[in-house]
């Protein structure tokens, strides 16, 4: 409750600056989202079954100036359901700037995660994941190429921990490209990890590089009122622990992905064929690996069959995403349910100068 009081006055205290400083509007808004995630995987090798329940209501306010800059406050308020009626699981902040032009988009501080395109994969980042650690802190940078709509180019610096005695520091360094050209796309995403020990010496963990390499090719096609997408990517994997083993490890596999899609339903197969992209797990877990864990196969691959529905109502504003898949790791099947509601409001008042 004091942690939120703090941020509260944080947030009035940017408030209040608002009629000194040479701002044009005053930028105010809220975004909230409910997520009903269940996994049943008691059959399979490499994963556990649980639900997850939660909501999270982030409201924001700040300052926009010079038609492209933005000094933002935010605050994100999670609440886990089920959990006894705790009052507030979490409780975290967001400050940044932004700086929004046609085609290039900065921002510094800590801002939503929602706002880098690349690395959409299930590879870097599990649904869970991407739920309950919805901040970017560092800095990202994205060009988008006028010629070809869609293409970009993105670097991001994600500072995630910084050591102490009880934490360990961890970044990660990211750059994702795409280009479209007709109907065929082809880029990349590149994301270098560090995971460093702490200063803790019963732990006596070690210093961890974890580097994932994804080039892609694909090509979206239009099959009468049917849209068919095809992917296909190569994944090189990078890894070392100092302390324990002291030598690099290299797994890399091949994955298809496939979707049909129409009036917001899309049935998609994800196909995975190649070796065991975090051999690191039993030591590190998800605080070194974030993606889907089923990419701990040892099988030889893997196969995710998904149906879902997603789509946008009220201008925009709120968005309904919900689905189910059918797993197979290699040594037995599974099923996962989600269903997410998501709501982004947005208002902008302008004040005129008294000059």
């Amino acid at each position: 409750m004091r942690r939120l009081l703090r941020y509260i006055t944080l947030v009035i205290a940017l408030f209040t600056t608002i009629g000194v400083a040479e701002a044009q509007q005053l930028r105010v808004g809220a975004n909230f989202t409910t997520l009903f995630d269940n996994k049943e995987y008691s059959s399979m090798g490499f994963d556990e079954s649980w639900t997850l329940f939660s909501s999270r209501l982030t409201p924001r306010i700040g300052v926009a100036w010079a038609e492209r800059n933005e000094l933002m406050a935010a605050v994100d308020l999670v609440q886990d359901i089920g959990y006894q009626a705790k009052f507030l699981s979490d409780a975290n902040l967001q400050l940044y700037y932004a700086y929004r032009a046609p085609r290039l988009k900065v921002l510094a501080g800590v801002f939503p995660r929602e706002e880098m395109r690349g690395l959409r994969s299930p590879l870097f980042f599990d649904r869970t994941y991407r739920y309950y650690n919805n901040r970017i802190g560092g800095v990202l940078a994205r060009f988008e190429a006028a010629k070809h709509e869609g293409a970009y180019v993105e670097f991001v610096f994600d500072y995630t921990g910084m050591r102490d005695f009880n934490t360990r520091e961890s970044f990660m360094l990211i750059t994702s490209a795409e280009d479209i050209i007709g109907g065929f796309r082809y880029g990349y995403d590149i994301m270098v990890g560090h995971y460093a020990k702490d200063d803790n010496p019963a732990t006596d963990d070690g210093v961890v590089d974890n580097a994932l390499l994804t080039p892609h090719v694909g090509y979206d096609l239009h099959l009468g009122k049917f849209d068919l997408q095809l992917q296909l990517a190569y994944i090189q994997s990078l890894q070392r622990d100092r302390h324990f083993e002291n030598r690099w490890l290299a797994p890399m596999g091949g994955e298809l992905y496939v979707a049909l899609s129409r009036w917001g339903v899309t049935l998609s197969n994800r196909l995975y064929v190649g070796g065991n992209l975090l051999p690191h797990f039993d030591r590190y877990g998800t605080d070194l690996y974030h993606g889907k864990l089923i990419y701990r196969t040892t099988e030889g691959l893997h196969n995710t069959i998904t149906a879902s529905y997603g789509n946008s109502f009220f201008k925009d504003t709120v968005r309904l995403e919900g689905g189910i898949t059918l797993e197979y790791d290699g040594i037995g099947w599974g099923t996962r349910q989600w269903l997410q509601v998501s709501i982004a409001l947005d208002y902008g008042f302008s004040r005129k100068d008294k000059n």
